[in-house]
């Protein structure tokens, strides 16, 4: 009976071990997985943005990346308006937030930088927020009251 335990619980560990390890490998090891792409338009610029909708999305967001493409971003997605929230915490490269409401309207825009743990948050309650690289809303006069075009129910 000892040693049928044993045998168990050394091979819990074993598969515990390997499923911590593979989570890791995930976030720490090459490149990041990518998440599903969606063609958004804002203020009239066509992109194909990576999406954040789950919970375990939105946490890791752009974080461990050591680039991110010129016309590259994230968009995160939230069941309702609320107050959003973001820092940048272990995320690597220099990004600008923009703050949606529902309708697409851009309300709020900030730059972000890495490693800071200064919170940016939203000055009203925002349904989505669009992560690009720093200045790059600048760069394509995108600017605060313009739209964002987004194809989703």
């Amino acid at each position: 009976m000892k040693n049928k335990l044993k045998h168990i619980f050394l091979l819990m560990t074993l598969v515990c071990v390997g499923l911590l390890y593979n989570g890791f490998c995930g976030v720490y090891c090459g490149e990041p997985k990518r998440n599903k792409v969606l063609p958004i338009n804002a203020a009239g610029i066509e992109l194909e943005v990576e999406l954040a909708t789950t919970f375990e999305e939105q946490i890791l967001g752009l974080m461990y990346r050591d680039k991110l493409e010129e016309n590259d971003g994230m968009l995160f997605v939230f069941p309702k308006e609320k107050f959003l929230s973001f820092w940048m915490k272990d995320t690597r490269i220099p990004l600008s937030i923009a703050f949606i409401k529902a309708d697409g309207r851009i309300i709020q825009i900030e730059s972000m930088k890495p490693y800071s743990l200064d919170t940016h948050i939203s000055k009203e309650k925002a349904k989505y927020a669009l992560e690009m690289n720093e200045g790059w809303f600048r760069i394509h006069n995108v600017r605060e009251g313009d739209t964002v075009k987004i194809p989703l129910p």
